[in-house]
């Protein structure tokens, strides 16, 4: 029953990542493409597709043993065999997400530098993927959870010039966390512009009532700063 839940969880992701295959004018003169660049516009071939998902039906099985730490090494492994053998299949991108879910979620510590590489990876291979959602909301609870504050600033930087650009967001967590890693690391000022914008955006949102309560505690911590100067 689990696996046939995780499998048509796949599936339903999978269905949303398929990419759009760009139309071309007729009348435009193109310039032959150089073998590497034909490999890369023809479609992934059934055998390659079924290859993956053989794969991936191992590490389903591996997670359903009890001790999961002693299979560990084994699951790494074949997420790394799915993402580097195989990437140009649909597999290849939930396999960067689970393997990183893996580093942060299932290890004590979490393993963040291996994480990171691979998130690194991951962007520069599958630019605009809607999986990249789903990490960054891995990686930002697990960095809250540990008080990894500079690791959110390096996630969500990025929102604050999105707003300054189009004025709104898609939701409200990129900027909450980005708020709360300006708030413990004592930047006050940029926590509660941060704040405010939640706040404005998303009046009836869990975040933006947690927001109203960081904004008390920071005009008290500057009520605070200036009795004692």
């Amino acid at each position: 029953m689990k696996k046939r839940y995780i499998c048509t969880f796949v599936v339903v992701l999978l269905l949303s990542m398929f990419s759009v295959v760009p139309v071309t004018n007729p009348s435009e003169k193109q310039e032959e493409a150089t073998p590497s660049e034909k490999k890369r516009e023809e479609p992934v071939s059934a055998d390659r597709e079924a290859k993956a998902y053989e794969l991936f039906n191992e590490i389903l099985t591996l997670t359903e043993t009890p001790d999961t730490k002693a299979v560990y090494p084994q699951m790494e492994a074949l997420y790394l065999e799915i993402i580097r053998g195989y990437p140009d299949t649909a597999l290849a991108q939930e396999s960067c997400w689970r393997l990183i879910s893996l580093y942060v979620e299932k290890n004590t510590p979490p393993e963040y530098e291996k994480a990171d590489t691979l998130y690194a990876e991951f962007l520069k291979r599958y630019p605009g993927s809607a999986i990249k959602n789903l990490i960054d909301d891995t990686l930002s609870r697990s960095y809250y959870k540990n008080e990894k504050w500079n690791g959110i600033l390096k996630l969500y930087s990025s929102v604050v010039d999105v707003y300054k650009e189009k004025g709104k967001l898609p939701n409200p967590n990129p900027m909450f966390m980005y708020a709360e890693a300006k708030f413990n690391l004592g930047d006050l000022v940029e926590a509660e512009k941060a704040y405010k914008i939640v706040i404005e955006l998303f009046p009836t949102s869990n975040r933006a009532a947690t927001s109203k309560g960081r904004l008390e505690d920071i005009k008290k911590k500057k009520a605070d700063t200036s009795i004692v100067q």
